[in-house]
């Protein structure tokens, strides 16, 4: 008998706004559905929605000091001057920097890209950057994806060695902004730039066009700089997907493009990439997040990410392949540290009763390797539905990240506990923070209390929303290709999870894949039609699905994929009950 793993909830979209979407869109009722639940309420920012058109992004320039700062580096070009991009050891900092490096290339100049070292050089601005300004003899410093929080490092950069510094970010900013020639970030304090949510590879990506319109003169760009930036967005989908920024607005936009360009990249880093994770054609932004995000990510936190700018900046395949190779050794051991931490907070989370009763999980230990910390939060998150910290030791000093839910923005809940940390900061699911080892335990305490006045010990209860209730037959190929429209999906606009009511199997499912873990098998329901069901990792529910004349009550998701070019819809398993 099969057993659904959580309870169940269906979210409910406004009946008038879906009767509106209906008509007006002359579409289905469970297509106009899905669009109320994702925010849409008339026919105008739905089609907006699904047409993810570049004509609607906005202009870089509306983004506080943008000009400024396309202006700086519109010189620093022309005049031949030493750059130096500053980016993070993340995706996202990785794609940002390559992609600012290459921008200028196009326009037959070099810039260097430096990444400070995890372990050694600490994230950000810090002593280490003003060392690499001074070793580069740079004129001017570009950061991107970091330096919002600078400690005033960028003032002394200008200050002390003459280089003008240009601050790129996308995170929160802290009590006081850096004081240097230009601030580009939409989420500081009075910028007007609408869209919040950019990624750090879409500021840099902004900066690098609204560079180029100085450079020609106007927004008509020449052939190769246009040419840079649609193609460039393959690199903006792979950074903006892997640091997990909401798939809202812009970003959609951005990620939609990106994934386009990606299937037709000639970058030699990328095209490796793909080769490698035998991505093809038909991928989907979701992919670059499961396959691409890991190894990227896997330098910064086991060795060093300048290991993906060369990847990514490489001239041709043979150095790409090679750089690669290097990555996936990195990837291989970082996948084993997480593991054997992962496993061991589980056990120690699901062995002490004590966890159970209070709204955080926050763990603190010796020797962790500081770059897995952030994964094992997350898988903390994934398996236990409270927000979690991991803090990595070393000789009374901690560097920690925390990952959360909806319903806890971690910007507040570090601010709360300023006191007990030596800094910290991040996006709303997505921190880090450093501090000392004496502080660790009234730190424990501050976040619980802090999280525990907002959800209290005991109330969260992990359960799966889905969006809507429907049949089979309903699922036919005009409701795919509708659902086609509303990708890229992801954090912000998850894939939609369908109710299927006394489905069945048309005939006995079978296991296929390397393993034999893995289900698939036509279904139907009393309203008739036939889909195929995929169950990933299954193998455990093989006999329940396999009973003969059984029917059952499904959660699933409608994925319009495709195969060598072509539409090829199915539905995949998320949660299911013996009717």
């Amino acid at each position: 008998m099969l057993q659904a793993n959580r309870p169940w909830s269906r979210r409910e979209a406004p009946a008038d706004v879906v009767a509106e979407l209906e008509h007006d869109l002359d579409c289905q009722r469970l297509t106009a559905t899905l669009l109320a639940l994702r925010g849409m309420r008339d026919a105008t920012t739905a089609r907006a929605f699904t047409a993810r058109r570049l004509a609607d992004l906005h202009r870089p320039e509306g983004m506080q000091d943008m000009a400024v700062a396309a202006r700086r580096l519109a010189k620093a070009i022309s005049e031949r001057e030493r750059i130096l991009i500053h980016g993070d050891y993340d995706v996202d900092g990785s794609t940002s920097a390559s992609l600012l490096v290459l921008f200028v290339r196009a326009c037959r100049h070099q810039a260097t890209a430096w990444i400070p070292h995890r372990r050694i050089d600490g994230y950000g601005l810090s002593e280490a950057s003003l060392h690499a300004v001074q070793e580069h003899q740079s004129q001017l410093m570009i950061t991107v994806d970091c330096g919002i929080a600078d400690n005033g490092i960028a003032a002394r950069i200008e200050a002390e060695t003459g280089c003008a510094v240009i601050i790129t970010d996308h995170h929160l900013p802290q009590a006081s902004l850096p004081q240097c020639t230009a601030v580009c970030n939409p989420n500081q304090p009075g910028c007007p730039y609408p869209d919040k949510a950019l990624a750090g590879v879409g500021v840099a990506w902004k900066l690098a066009w609204a560079t180029a319109t100085v450079l020609c003169g106007s927004d008509k760009l020449t052939p190769d700089l246009r040419a840079f930036l649609l193609d460039a967005l393959a690199l903006v989908a792979v950074g903006t997907v892997a640091d997990c920024a909401a798939l809202t607005g812009e970003n959609r936009i951005l990620v939609h493009h990106g994934v386009l360009a990606l299937k037709r990249t000639m970058n030699p880093g990328l095209r490796a990439l793909l080769d490698h994770t035998r991505l093809g054609e038909d991928f989907a932004a979701g992919d670059l997040g499961w396959k691409i995000g890991p190894l990227l990510n896997a330098s910064g936190r086991v060795g060093s990410a300048m290991a993906n700018i060369r990847l990514l900046t490489a001239q041709d395949q043979g150095s790409a392949t090679r750089e690669l190779e290097l990555i996936i050794v990195e990837n291989e051991e970082r996948k084993r540290l997480t593991q054997i931490l992962t496993a061991d907070l589980i056990a120690e989370a699901e062995g002490d009763p004590r966890w159970r009763s209070r709204s955080t999980l926050v763990f603190a230990g010796e020797g962790w390797h500081q770059g897995v910390v952030g994964i094992v939060a997350s898988r903390l998150v994934e398996q236990f539905g409270k927000p979690a910290c991991v803090i990595a030791l070393d000789g009374g000093q901690g560097k920690g990240s925390l990952r959360s839910i909806s319903q806890i923005h971690l910007g507040d809940a570090l601010d709360a506990c300023r006191e007990h940390i030596i800094k910290g900061g991040g996006h709303a699911m997505a921190a880090g923070l450093s501090i000392t080892a004496d502080k660790v335990p009234a730190f424990i305490d501050a976040f619980e209390c802090h999280v525990g006045a907002k959800i209290p010990p005991g109330s969260l209860t992990q359960r799966t929303d889905y969006d809507a209730d429907t049949c089979v037959a309903e699922l036919d190929g005009n409701f795919f290709t509708s659902l086609d429209t509303l990708a890229p999906f992801g954090i912000g606009n998850p894939e939609p999870i369908l109710h299927l009511s006394k489905a069945c199997f048309v005939a006995r499912p079978r296991l296929f894949g390397k393993d034999g873990d893995h289900l698939k098998g036509a279904i139907t329901d009393a309203g008739g039609g036939m889909r195929e069901l995929y169950a990933w990792r299954a193998a455990k529910h093989a006999t329940s699905l396999s009973a003969g004349g059984a029917r059952f009550d499904l959660l699933i998701r409608p994925q319009a994929s495709r195969w060598r070019g072509e539409m090829a819809p199915r539905l995949v398993f998320v949660d299911g009950k013996t009717a």
